[in-house]
């Protein structure tokens, strides 16, 4: 399960002219995660029970069912189709909801968003069914390091420490993991360890590097391996 972020929302037309010009619209429960976690309406409980039967006569399982959506999901976020991409993910969500990579989109699509703090309650779902991911682990620490870069609260560092030192725990080639926890170093001051992680990972996949942040780095310490130079 690999990610493409992105950012967009679809909005339902305002009640008046005048709401529409002073209120944001409201967004469509359909591309919001889990329906928007709003109770349905008679007629949609009705149309959700005939796509569930459609499925079960379609596929042999409703797992199945569920993966089908969520391999059509993935195709529409790669291809930046986002509304498209979150109503599949639900659909997937509606078959199966012991479906963890449900949970992971959901919360991928709302990091894109900005909004870590939600974003890490469907992680934590997920994590329940897949306590020993090593990329999910990456993903939710990533989101308590972003957390920390905005509201500066320890417990998000040490939060992110003990989720990636899982995740490596779980996958020592796990090269994003190793580029985090370099970050997670870099915020505690210990900028020789960051360095350490860095090279670690960079070995493993360089695609993972963010240059922004190892100009940051240079800045606080020169490279030790004397590999990246500033001009």
């Amino acid at each position: 399960m690999k990610k493409l972020f992105f950012s967009a929302v679809a909005f339902l037309i305002a009640t008046t002219f005048t709401l529409a010009q002073e209120q944001q619209a409201q967004p469509d429960p359909k591309v919001l995660p889990m329906f928007g976690k709003i109770q349905k309406t008679e007629e949609q409980q009705l149309k959700d029970q005939r796509f569930l039967a459609s499925c079960d006569a379609s596929f042999t399982t409703r797992q199945e069912a569920s993966n089908f959506f969520m391999q059509r999901g993935w195709e529409f976020f790669n291809e930046g189709q986002v509304d498209t991409a979150v109503y599949r993910f639900n659909l997937a969500w509606l078959l199966n909801q012991d479906n963890s990579d449900t949970y992971w989109a959901f919360g991928l699509v709302t990091a894109a968003k900005g909004k870590s703090a939600e974003a890490i309650e469907y992680y934590e779902k997920a994590l329940t069914l897949q306590p020993s991911n090593s990329l999910l682990l990456s993903d939710v620490a990533s989101a308590h390091l972003t957390l920390y870069t905005e509201k500066n609260k320890k417990k998000n560092l040490k939060q992110a420490k003990s989720y990636l030192e899982r995740a490596i725990a779980a996958d020592a080639k796990n090269a994003y993991a190793l580029y985090t926890l370099s970050r997670e170093q870099y915020y505690e001051k210990k900028y020789d360890e960051a360095w350490k992680l860095l090279h670690q990972a960079r070995e493993i996949d360089l695609s993972h590097l963010d240059y922004a942040y190892l100009g940051q780095l240079m800045e606080k310490m020169p490279d030790p391996t004397g590999l990246f130079k500033n001009n």
